[in-house]
């Protein structure tokens, strides 16, 4: 299969070669099928996968068409964290401590003015 990586989303295009000419190509993983296609003059194959079915972790995907050829597949989870949301936590947290430090002072003055 290639590319080794794509995009969340994106297609996986399962291709290989070796299978008798003109046979149907069923692509399966485990007992799930996720992909057909007839061998051409060559014997090579190529077709989109169909993965929605298909949770996060190893599997290896087998393509049936004369004989039985097979390949490994990782499915992962890609998160991405934001840096806006660390740099507004961050902001956040300095206003917090800033206001406090602020209303201390002014607490703090307006006692020793009392006094005075």
């Amino acid at each position: 299969m290639s590319p080794r990586a794509i995009a969340p989303g994106g297609a996986v295009v399962a291709a290989g070669e070796g299978c008798d000419a003109g046979s149907p190509v069923l692509l399966m993983i485990g007992d799930t099928p996720v992909g057909s296609s007839v061998a051409r003059a060559d014997g090579s194959f190529r077709t989109a996968l169909s993965l929605s079915a298909i949770d996060v972790g190893r599997y290896e995907v087998r393509a049936w068409c004369g004989r039985a050829l097979a390949a490994p597949l990782d499915v992962v989870l890609v998160s991405r964290v934001s840096g806006g949301a660390a740099t507004v936590a961050i902001l956040l947290f300095f206003l917090l401590l800033g206001g406090w430090f602020y209303g201390h002072r002014l607490v703090s003055h307006q006692t020793v003015r009392r006094r005075g």
